[in-house]
């Protein structure tokens, strides 16, 4: 990705005039063991990190903008089956098996014990046990759409795979937000943008967003990704806004998945005592955090709106 893939999409930017910055200056690497990455160290420039908060809106605005440009670009040379770009397409959930860390394998069920708590949550569980089957199996597929060997049908773009709010950097100036960098392109998949778009509502989103500003900020990532094609002198067809929502309603159960495993993180990333690794690897520690109200709650409101869109479904 820092060696070949980004330059080149980064390139491709500046012959149509766009300065756009999408990862940190690669210093030095090495390929063969022992194998290791050298970047530019960020914090002598003024980047931070996000800390123990939610997201801004500005924040989101800025790095779906240089998701869109990283997509929209990697979409044309998809088209021109560019072997760099369609050559990656091994990601999160088809490169190892998920089963293998025990927060997937039980983190649904979990999330039932403890929503059966609650009269007004718990009308929801047969609904999640109608689909739950699907949504590993569904997600996996949805991965293995973008290999060399595969029937492609859709929107099919490069992936960041891990767009969540701790691979971010910002840097902020008289109080006001000068860049966002985007971190950590390990897992960077070829595949439909609905795995990254999905990712950024439950991982990058904060709660407010999730529930009042989800088709403002996806129509801001399409517009932009529209723009930027159309800037790189690309003529064939542009994805629609509709194309889009089609792409996220086809991978709705990529969507449940993230909502009902990774919610949990979203909270645990905000909180100045949340400690991540602990809510994955303790079992009384992953139920503990799903019991904070302020996740419960924020269920109470998505839970319907998912149940009203479509997404148990099968």
């Amino acid at each position: 990705m820092y060696t070949k893939v980004l330059p080149k999409i980064e390139e491709l930017l500046r012959r149509c005039g766009d300065d756009t910055v999408l990862g940190p200056k690669l210093v030095a690497y090495n390929s063969t063991a022992p194998s290791y990455v050298i970047f530019e160290d960020l914090a002598l420039k003024g980047y931070t990190t996000i800390g123990h908060r939610h997201t801004s809106l500005e924040e989101v605005r800025t790095a779906l903008l240089k998701l869109a440009k990283l997509h929209a670009i990697s979409y044309k040379l998809g088209l021109e089956n560019d072997n760099v770009i369609t050559s990656m397409d091994k990601g999160s959930m088809n490169s190892i098996d998920p089963n293998s860390f025990e927060f997937i394998k039980i983190g649904i069920e979990l999330l039932k014990e403890v929503i059966s708590e609650h009269s007004d949550l718990r009308e929801f569980i047969p609904h999640i046990e109608a689909v739950e089957h699907l949504l590993l199996p569904k997600s996996i597929e949805m991965f293995n759409k973008g290999s060399s060997g595969a029937k492609r049908d859709g929107i099919f773009v490069l992936n960041h795979g891990d767009f969540h709010m701790k691979n971010v950097m910002i840097q902020n100036s008289d109080g006001k937000l000068r860049d966002l960098m985007l971190l950590d392109y390990q897992i960077s998949v070829f595949g439909s943008p609905a795995i990254d778009l999905h990712y950024a509502f439950t991982m990058m989103y904060s709660p407010e967003m999730r529930r009042d500003h989800h088709d403002e900020l996806l129509y801001f990532y399409i517009t932009n990704f529209q723009e930027t094609l159309r800037k790189s002198e690309y003529r064939g067809h542009i994805p629609t806004n509709v194309e889009f929502r089609q792409e996220l309603e086809k991978h709705r159960y990529w969507g449940l998945f993230l909502l009902l495993s990774f919610l949990i993180f979203s909270y645990s990333f905000s909180d100045a005592d949340g400690d991540l690794a602990k809510v994955i690897e303790d079992k009384a520690e992953q139920k503990k955090q799903l019991r904070d109200p302020r996740l419960l709650n924020e269920l109470r409101e998505l839970l319907p709106k998912f149940l009203y869109n479509g997404y148990f479904e099968y």
